[in-house]
């Protein structure tokens, strides 16, 4: 180990003996207290990124050395431990901390005399607990060990996070693992003020870390993790990308451990919970200008709603379980928080180490002010649980200028590190194939067919018409125009896409899609191939949105429905596109690259998902479209709408999440 990693070292170290030494102060000042632990924690900080030269060991090692130490720290500005103390108690007794608030007990004799002091100390006694069956087991297991000593919590709480600085160090660099092994601020919040919150992110870690190979295991620890907080569910969509093996395994294991005291007949917590969500505030960010701007009630329920839909586009752009931005997703939810407290930033910070983001750290400096508080400054002038204005106002502007900082630097990344898109061969010989679903178009398919005919194509096309089982004339009348025919008797207009690409003649490199119903223009299907020939695309969609649409074309439904689904794409994966039209033509090596699936409504959207999934070259041509010949098997019934609609929202939300 280098000099300057002793030097950090060093640092951690004196940053911790400091924070205890201070916490066991008769007279310690929380002005001190905070300005060590922020200064501390900074120092910390830079020194590691500074530093290029820590092994595993050496991370290892010096944390546990801190874990030690702190553990010698009180609780000076803390009380949450004498619940935690209560419910052990209650459940070790009882089987249950549920259902009664310790106000209930006062002025009643307890089986030890120190259950008494314990007792005084918890606050918000009329409340029964609302911490998860998780933690209860933990509390119950220190009561076990220590009994009202807050000493068996500490050390439980010390282990759980030496366990996820072990997994962090096989997660990530030992320089990356040791920003949180050795954070004064981390040390302080998980074991000297007594907070469990690193419970719930080192059960998520270790879901992530063997979710791949695991999946029934992954759901365990995401099911016990979302029973430590229930915030963990925020990353449950995760399991999705694990299989649904692992969703299943984390559902039946919260049930579980949630059922056991629900049988109880005195809950699980959840009236509580929910006293707080609707009544407490304290050193909120975002939210503050949401309850400025809106009455209360609905300024929660508008954060949680925004919240939710920040959460779920950040999943959305996720594309594998390593690069899941799970401190941004924390992040979110601190953003919109009625509450932020600083030992909030145990779910954020170990998922913080391996993008090295500054907004995190910047965090763990400078939301230690949410400290001073009325009470704590003993400042008549401000209410108990009142953050002091400066204070706020501190953590607000740091905070705001590190997230613009991290937004540049990772704009200024993606343009630096965006690889040139491979150039096109051009496709000198093109031998086209067009390929039609059709069911039940006696009245159309005919002219259709003939229609493409006549165009003056770069090579004669070979028409397939798919027949999707119809009962009509459309076979005859398709043959009849000099259309190949297929046959594809299972209903869906994906199967018949699928069972026309399987009867394309060999050598075939260009395909193009178009619907029987005379609604496509064919005369625009030498244009839509056109960028395939000279090597500018590799899929073109004849946007509807471009182009002129006939009165009654396309009804309201399919506009919206088609408005909803491109604007999605683009919010998951950043493409703008304005149709999933039928009309559409691809390079046969793009098509096969595809692997198309999809058999019935969700074929369009597919196509144009896994396309951007790939990278591949897409371009738009304006496509007007004329008012079908018949009734629409989709627009034209409500079931169909619903149908369509349904599977096109499920083909996007799969490939977002399943993949």
């Amino acid at each position: 180990m280098g000099l300057p990693a002793i030097l950090t070292a060093g640092v951690a170290m004196i940053a911790t003996v400091g924070l205890v030494l201070l916490s066991r102060s008769d007279d310690v000042g929380i002005l001190l207290y905070v300005a060590w632990l922020s200064v501390g924690s900074l120092a910390v900080f830079v020194g590691i990124w500074q530093s290029r030269e820590l092994t595993a060991k050496t991370v290892f090692v010096v944390a546990l050395l801190l874990h030690v130490a702190a553990i010698f720290g009180f609780a000076v500005f803390e009380d949450d431990y004498f619940r935690f103390i209560w419910d052990g108690w209650r459940l070790t007794l009882t089987g249950s901390p549920y259902g009664v608030a310790p106000v209930e007990f006062f002025g009643k004799t307890l089986s030890d005399g120190d259950l008494a002091m314990t007792l005084d100390g918890v606050n918000n006694p009329h409340l029964p607990t609302i911490y998860g069956p998780t933690l209860q087991f933990i509390f119950s297991l220190a009561y076990l060990l220590a009994g009202t000593d807050p000493v068996g919590l500490r050390v439980i709480f010390a282990a759980i996070n030496l366990i996820m600085v072990a997994l962090l160090l096989r997660w990530t660099s030992p320089e990356k693992a040791a920003l949180f092994a050795w954070c004064p601020l981390v040390l302080a919040e998980t074991i000297i003020h007594i907070h469990p919150d690193g419970v719930m992110a080192m059960l998520l870690l270790a879901g992530i870390l063997i979710g791949k190979r695991y999946p029934l295991a992954a759901g365990l620890f995401f099911g016990f993790a979302a029973g430590a907080k229930i915030v963990a569910l925020a990353l449950w969509p995760l399991l999705l990308r694990m299989g649904w093996r692992a969703v299943a395994s984390a559902i039946g294991v919260l049930a579980l451990i949630y059922g056991i005291f629900i049988i109880q007949g005195q809950g699980a917590g959840f009236d509580s919970t929910g006293v707080f969500a609707s009544d407490w505030y304290y050193n909120p960010m975002g939210f503050a200008l949401l309850d400025a701007l809106l009455p209360s009630p609905i300024a929660r329920v508008s954060a949680a709603l925004i919240g939710i839909g920040i959460i779920m586009v950040l999943h959305a752009r996720t594309r594998s379980l390593d690069v899941a931005p799970i401190a941004t997703i924390f992040g979110a939810i601190l953003l919109f928080a009625p509450a932020v407290n600083a030992w909030y930033l145990l779910w954020i910070l170990p998922f913080a180490v391996k993008e090295r983001m500054i907004w995190p750290f910047a965090a763990a400096v400078i939301i230690p002010l949410s400290y001073l508080t009325g009470l704590n400054l003993e400042d008549p002038a401000l209410r108990d649980f009142e953050v002091h204005g400066l204070a706020w106002a501190a953590q607000v502007v740091i905070l705001l200028a590190a997230v613009c900082w991290d937004y540049l630097r990772l704009r200024g990344d993606r343009k630096t590190s965006k690889p040139l898109a491979a150039a096109l061969t051009p496709i000198a010989h093109p031998e086209i194939a067009i390929i039609i679903p059709a069911l039940n178009e006696q009245a159309s398919i005919g002219g259709v067919v003939r229609e493409i005919k006549s165009q003056n194509w770069p090579a004669p096309p070979c028409v397939i018409v798919a027949d999707n089982g119809s009962t009509d004339d459309t076979i005859k009348q398709a043959k009849a125009a000099g259309a190949k025919i297929v046959h594809e008797p299972n209903r869906g207009y994906g199967a018949a896409c699928l069972a026309g690409i399987a009867a394309v003649p060999q050598g075939t490199n260009i395909l193009l899609f178009m619907d029987g119903d005379g609604a496509d223009v064919p005369e625009e299907g030498p244009g839509l191939i056109e960028p395939l020939i000279n090597g500018r695309a590799e899929l073109v969609i004849g946007s509807r949105a471009l182009g002129q649409k006939q009165a009654g074309a396309m009804t309201f439904p399919q506009q919206f429905g088609n408005w909803l689904a491109t604007r999605l794409v683009w919010l998951i994966w950043g493409k703008r596109m304005t149709d999933l039209g039928p009309y559409r033509a691809i390079r046969a090596d793009a098509l096969d690259r595809l692997k198309m699936v999809d058999r019935d409504f969700g074929w369009t959207v597919e196509m144009q998902v896994k396309a951007v999934q790939q990278d591949m070259h897409i371009a738009e041509r304006p496509a007007n479209y004329r008012r079908r010949i018949g009734v629409s098997k989709i627009s034209g019934t409500v079931r169909g709408v619903v149908l369509a609609g349904h599977k096109i929202l499920y083909v996007i939300g799969r490939e977002a999440f399943c993949r």
